[in-house]
C-alpha cells in the first residue's frame, strides 16, 4: 500500500446493525470478508487476530477499538520477510456501522501506518513480549499499556 494511500468504501446492507457486527467479529465470518482464515480473534482492545493464508503463512493484527455494535478497528502488525520486519508493515482497518432507513451502512477505512526504525508508532505506548507458543517466524506479541 502506498504510504499516502487511503481507501474508504461505504456499503448499505438491508439488515440490522447487530447482524453486520456479528459478520465482522466472528472468526468464520471475518474469514469470508478477507478471503483467508481467521485462526483466532480476541475481541477486545489490545487483543490479537491471527490470519492464515492458503500457503500457510500467518499474519497478525492488533485490535484497537471494540465499540459494539458501532466501531471495530485493528492494525496489521509488521510481517517478517527475509528474517526482518517489512518497512511498510501494513495498515489500520476501521469498520464503522450506522443505522440508516435502508438497514445498516458500513464504512470501511484502510490507511497506512509507519515504522520508525524498528519501533511501531501507535496511538498508545506498547511493550513487546516474546512469549511462546507463537509459531516460528511470527511477529512478537504487542500489548497496549493502560
Amino acid at each position: 500500500m502506498d504510504a499516502k494511500a487511503r481507501v474508504e468504501k461505504r456499503v448499505v446492507f438491508p439488515v440490522g446493525r447487530r447482524e453486520v457486527w456479528a459478520a465482522l467479529t466472528r472468526p468464520d465470518e471475518l474469514s469470508s470478508w478477507f478471503g483467508i482464515d481467521v485462526v483466532s480473534l480476541e475481541l477486545r482492545p489490545a487483543g490479537r487476530i491471527v490470519f492464515r493464508g492458503a500457503d500457510g503463512a500467518s499474519r497478525r493484527a492488533l485490535v484497537e477499538i471494540v465499540d459494539e455494535p458501532a466501531r471495530f478497528a485493528f492494525r496489521w502488525l509488521p510481517a517478517l520477510a527475509g528474517g526482518r520486519f517489512d518497512r511498510l508493515p501494513g495498515s489500520r482497518v476501521e469498520f464503522v456501522l450506522e443505522e440508516v432507513p435502508e438497514g445498516t451502512a458500513l464504512t470501511v477505512v484502510e490507511a497506512p501506518w509507519v515504522l520508525v526504525g524498528e519501533i511501531v508508532r501507535m496511538a498508545a505506548p506498547v511493550i513487546v513480549e516474546g512469549t511462546l507458543p507463537d509459531p516460528l517466524g511470527a511477529p512478537p506479541r504487542i500489548t497496549m499499556l493502560a
